[in-house]
């Protein structure tokens, strides 16, 4: 046989396997655009019940986008084994088949990514109501141990287990199958010809060229694409676990990364969030404002303690949704002789984010452990304190390491910090879990470190957060509840939720209850504001499409010693959130205190007519009544906040009232970057 002929076998053979591997794509993105789909159902039935979303346009609109995005990801994934392919059709024999079983692996884990990663997107929508997102990385420095748990303790966590192996073994079968068929049938390719560059190579990559645009326009698939809808439930179809997981690792990234913070930035947004321009002198000390002079307050400061507790959601302390179950347990009490706001937000979903916005007043979660967290900013809340001449205090019931929350809080102004460690030292009955101590002895610290103060100490301002009501919700076991039975429209709400979940509620909110019990049984009851509310509602759990508000909101509870409340009617209907909350504790609690402006005191009624009369929440920002959803840097179309509630479910049409609420978390991120910068270079080398 000439050199020519087996030269020219040699490139038959090199395209054959070049024209396998375009086969085995195509078939690749349909088995993945299955699964896909298959996940798309799943979350359609599962969570956003279809009779409410399948007669909806911006359904169909979800699906078909949702379609081109597996289309691209499958395409962009698989497209380096096509070009190495391409590059093969002239090399040996056998090149050409080492590169066509490498593409055969490689095929085989993108089916895993697929199966897998639709699966978690699938449960952490169910748990979170939205796809994987910049928190599942964050997450991520609470390490396997503490993860693990936490996950598997949520229901149906094995029986999905099991679907994704099932799954993953007959995607295998059939993927092994086909690829077999197409290696028999595909063997030798007569080469030289026209028609074989043009139409089996050069419309291929021409095809993959366009394709993975998801148009033909110059708009191309984005971000921007994932919103199709004002209603939640459908935007979460849009996008496959690939896509979601690539997005959540890109906003992670940008979180941790600090930009600059130029003079002229900030005195635009301040222009534009308090309507009218900055002064000439410096900028960051313009944002600040104080309280009024006070006599009795700078007399007789009152201890203050805010209490943080976890997935403490409004809903459920509401009868008309748990039904004749009180989860209030014995805070029940003090909810109905004490201030009491329902229609309130927290900052963020997840309790990280909440707790830097509340305490810090910064958007950047990751700031505690980051390069960043040895700088103490003038925009802490225990600093606030501390210049009013206050003992600073944090208890925390989980463990002081996470997310370097101990150290971070003392840099932040806290003078002490007491975590689970500290607390199983000083209660050595306490049990831990892997989140931490029992809510109990946190409640009991507190109240010893305030009995324990004596006339000429500093007054003491504590933060609490609490931890029992977390997943895995683990009930001490010393502790037991009389719950009845559970009603079925509770228990069909439940969704992915254990129904323990609702005992650990029921457990924190007796403790909490019984300590505020305990501080008004005793002399601290004229000399103690009592604050709670939760650092975000409780999740996994199924609310209809108009219930979004209720599914996110969690309460705010204060008790003002009767010598500090104010004189006028409080409204505890007014919409509110968590930025509200120091101010209204500064303005009643402190005289003369220099504090961030950037909230209201909701015990002072005038406050209705100031420019910070909008709650506000990272998916939310809700002003006259009216709610605006943040997608990104934009907002939709408003809907109206009903006397329950509720949102309407179409989008109001008409002229934009939203106004300064836009800016408030662009400023917050702008302050964070000021200080930022402004302590390195203070700390830089002339």
């Amino acid at each position: 046989m000439s050199k020519y002929n087996v030269n020219h076998i040699n490139t038959a053979v090199s395209s054959a396997a070049y024209l396998r591997a375009l086969c085995s794509l195509g078939t690749l993105i349909l088995i993945c655009c299955a699964v896909f789909f298959l996940a798309r159902l799943g979350t359609w039935f599962t969570y956003a019940r279809p009779d409410q979303l399948a007669g909806s346009h911006d359904f169909w609109r979800a699906l078909w986008i949702g379609f081109q995005f597996d289309v691209v990801v499958i395409i962009r994934l698989g497209l380096v084994g096509i070009l190495v392919s391409i590059i093969c059709i002239p090399l040996p024999v056998a090149m050409g088949n080492f590169f066509w079983t490498l593409n055969r692996y490689l095929g085989g884990l993108i089916l895993l990514m697929v199966i897998w990663l639709a699966m978690i997107n699938f449960t952490y929508i169910g748990f979170f109501n939205r796809p994987i997102d910049s928190f599942a990385f964050s997450g991520m420095n609470y390490g396997a141990r503490t993860i693990w748990p936490t996950v598997s303790s949520l229901d149906a966590f094995k029986f999905r287990l099991l679907i994704c192996l099932v799954a993953t073994l007959a995607t295998f079968w059939l993927y092994i199958k086909i690829g077999n068929k197409i290696s028999l049938s595909i063997r030798t390719v007569a080469v030289g010809k026209t028609f074989f560059i043009s139409l089996a190579v050069f419309l291929p990559l021409l095809a993959m060229a366009v394709l993975p645009r998801g148009s033909l326009s110059t708009s191309q698939l984005s971000r921007t694409h994932l919103v199709v809808s004002p209603d939640t439930a459908i935007n979460n179809l849009v996008p496959n676990g690939i896509v979601a997981i690539y997005y959540g690792y890109q906003d992670f990234r940008h979180s941790t990364t600090i930009e600059h913070a130029s003079d002229q930035s900030g005195r635009e947004l301040f222009e534009e969030f308090f309507g009218f321009p900055a002064a000439n002198s410096e900028l960051f000390p313009q944002f600040f404002t104080h309280t009024e002079h006070s006599t009795l307050l700078e007399n007789n400061p009152p201890h203050v303690v805010l209490n943080l507790v976890e997935s403490m959601a409004e809903a459920l302390l509401n009868p008309t949704f748990s039904g004749e179950i009180d989860l209030a347990g014995e805070l029940r009490e003090h909810l109905e002789t004490d201030y009491y706001f329902p229609r309130f937000l927290p900052a963020h979903d997840d309790t990280q984010k909440s707790l830097m916005s509340l305490l810090v007043n910064t958007e950047y979660s990751t700031i505690s452990h980051s390069g960043y967290q040895h700088i103490p900013l003038q925009t802490s809340v225990a600093q606030v304190f501390k210049k009013a001449g206050y003992e600073t205090l944090f208890v925390y019931a989980g463990f002081e390491e996470l997310s370097n929350r101990s150290e971070y809080f003392k840099t932040q102004g806290f003078d002490d910090f007491i975590g689970a460690q500290r607390l199983t030292e000083l209660y050595s009955e306490m049990r831990t879990t892997i989140w931490g101590g029992e809510d109990k002895f946190l409640f009991d610290e507190v109240y010893k470190q305030l009995f324990n103060y004596r006339k000429g100490d500093k007054p003491l301002f504590i933060v609490t957060l609490t931890v029992t009501n977390h997943p895995p919700y683990k009930l001490p076991l010393e502790h037991r509840l009389d719950l009845p039975d559970i009603p079925k429209h509770l228990s069909s709400k439940l969704q992915d939720l254990p129904e323990k979940s609702l005992d650990t509620y029921l457990y924190t909110n007796d403790q909490l209850g019984r300590f505020i019990t305990k501080i008004k049984a005793s002399h601290l009851k004229e000399t103690t504001i009592i604050a709670a509310t939760g650092d975000h509602a409780i999740r996994g759990m199924y609310f209809k499409t108009d219930e979004r508000l209720h599914e996110i909101s969690v309460p705010l509870y204060l008790y003002l010693p009767q010598s500090y409340q104010p004189s006028g009617i409080v409204d505890t209907q007014q919409i509110a959130s968590h930025k509200d909350i120091m101010p209204t504790l500064y303005n009643n609690a402190l005289s003369e205190a220099r504090y961030l402006n950037m909230g209201r005191d909701l015990l002072d009624e005038s406050t209705k007519e100031s420019i910070h009369n909008f709650a506000y929440h990272a998916d939310y920002v809700l002003a006259n009544d009216k709610a605006y959803r943040k997608s990104g840097t934009t907002f939709l179309p408003k809907q109206l906040v009903t006397a329950d509630f509720k949102l309407t479910k179409t989008p109001m049409t008409g002229a934009d009232e939203l106004e300064n609420g836009r800016f408030y978390n662009q400023i917050l991120d702008w302050l964070t970057r000021f200080q930022m910068q402004q302590s390195q270079a203070e700390n830089s080398p002339e």
